[in-house]
């Protein structure tokens, strides 16, 4: 399990939330805990489960080590990414992640793709939702469909990623 470093409030909504991050690789052991459903090589997501997570300030940001990222983070955002984060072509807009923020556990990438709800089919190259409305609309109907189990109790996270190849 990794080590998570969270300096604000779980519930910090719709604001920008930068961490330095390790990567995850969707490797065969997460397949098969996937059931083969996720097909991205490398999983972008703000779980805690799958990476190490450490909040930094934004004052802090500096280059990412090579082979390493740093991920800006709004939980609750707004309807259109938040595209000033690509200003000065440091990060690129990932997708769209459904995470019970309590736990930080990702109900895409980190409950076993046992949600009927998920169009693992249509997940992007980062294994996220690339539509704002198709992460609201799986929202819900998590919600709905699945109103016994925590993880389905999920915030909409929009994910931006600075990385430096390496």
């Amino acid at each position: 399990m990794s080590i998570t470093t969270i300096k604000k409030d779980y519930m910090s909504l719709g604001v920008v939330r930068y961490f330095q991050s390790d990567r995850c690789i969707n490797h065969a052991n997460l397949r098969k805990f996937n059931q083969g459903k996720i097909k991205a090589d490398e999983l972008v997501t703000f779980d805690c489960g799958l990476m190490e997570l450490r909040e930094i300030e934004e004052s802090e940001i500096n280059l990412p080590p090579k082979g390493e990222q740093l991920l800006a983070v709004i939980v609750r955002p707004e309807i259109e990414p938040d595209y000033r984060l690509e200003q000065g072509q440091r990060f690129e807009f990932c997708g769209y992640d459904l995470v019970e923020i309590s736990t930080c556990i990702s109900a895409i990438t980190n409950c076993g793709a046992k949600f009927n709800s998920i169009d693992y089919g249509a997940l992007n190259p980062y294994g996220l939702i690339s539509s704002y409305r198709e992460a609201v609309n799986t929202q819900l109907d998590l919600h709905e469909k699945y109103p016994e189990e925590s993880h389905a109790y999920c915030e909409i996270v929009e994910i931006w990623r600075w990385f430096i190849n390496g």
